[in-house]
């Protein structure tokens, strides 16, 4: 096992030689680069300052915000990567460190209704965000920010993995902060937990996974702080109300093919709730399932789940 820190959180990778070990560590170091919003100087801040202008960039930016384009048409909005301006002024405009620490409460100055009322019609359908893949340049609405957040770690790790099975490296793993893609598990299948939001030092539920998969798990009590108000923020907003959502459910983890998609579907499963996320994820993306945690602490399942809960017959979790 191989472990090593970047874009701000622990990464870990399964089944790597020692060449590839260091190949991971270079890739993510320069996806942080491009990709992160809490740096002034990096690729992805200098587009959100070009907001309203053509931007030309790079290969990896153009890449990725296309991608993030694609799955906020794919999940009807509800996955919204272009929050950034009203994260950071409802407090959320640095970086945390994944340790005990993101529990704390931080002071930060008050959210603005009228922020959110403007931001709700800068989302019509008359705005998108321009994109020319000849000349690779880009367009953002002048309310738009981009914020890559989760999909930058999911996105980067599944390219990662699809680097090493082009290498031949045969069965492996990365681990993005705890967001996976697996890839081999035909022949030894690989378990994996799932840990209690409530008590992050147990298991909730496994799961078997024997081919390639993505696994991503999404909170709304990780990233938690108080505003100016002394009232306590999350970052998962809710594009429909463009405030952090409060339903039943309190984590989402989704397995699917593509670790992108799962971490996309399990933020929007957070904002739907149980009842209307489990009817979203079986009509419109029935490759996912699901392993939801509600506020009263049961556990629920959405999707095509029994496909990962057995292993020799006996019932994992």
């Amino acid at each position: 096992m191989h472990t090593f820190r970047a874009m701000n959180t622990d990464f870990v990778t399964q089944g790597l030689p020692e060449a590839e070990q260091r190949e991971a560590e270079s890739w993510f170091a320069f996806v942080e680069k491009h990709l992160t919003r809490f740096d002034p100087g990096s690729e992805l801040s200098r587009l959100n300052r070009s907001a309203g202008r053509p931007f030309i960039a790079t290969p990896i930016l153009f890449e990725a915000v296309s991608v993030a384009v694609d799955y906020y048409k794919r999940a009807d909005g509800l996955f919204n990567p272009f929050l950034g301006r009203l994260l950071s002024e409802l407090g959320y405009g640095e970086s945390f460190v994944e340790t005990a620490a993101e529990a704390a409460s931080r002071s930060r100055p008050s959210d603005r209704p009228e922020a959110c009322a403007k931001l709700l019609g800068a989302f019509g359908p008359e705005n998108a965000v321009k994109l020319n893949p000849l000349l690779r340049s880009m367009e953002l609405p002048p309310e738009w920010s981009v914020d890559l957040g989760g999909i930058a770690k999911g996105w980067s790790a599944e390219q990662f993995a699809g680097m090493m099975r082009r290498k031949g490296i045969a069965q492996g793993a990365v681990s993005a902060g705890g967001d996976m893609m697996l890839w081999g598990g035909e022949s030894r299948p690989q378990q994996v937990g799932i840990a209690d939001p409530f008590a992050l030092d147990r298991d909730i539920y496994s799961l078997f996974i024997r081919r390639n998969a993505g696994i991503a798990t999404s909170s709304r009590l990780k990233r938690k702080w108080l505003d100016g108000d002394g009232q306590q923020r999350h970052h998962i907003l809710d594009p429909r109300t463009m405030m952090p959502s409060l339903t039943d459910v309190v984590q989402a983890t989704v397995i699917h093919p593509s670790l992108t998609a799962a971490e996309v579907y399990a933020k929007c499963l957070l904002i739907l709730g149980f009842q209307a996320g489990e009817e979203w994820l079986e009509r419109k993306h029935p490759a996912a399932a699901a392993v939801l945690v509600c506020e009263d602490g049961s556990v629920r399942t959405a999707g095509n789940i029994e496909q990962y809960r057995q292993e020799n017959g006996k019932e994992a979790g």
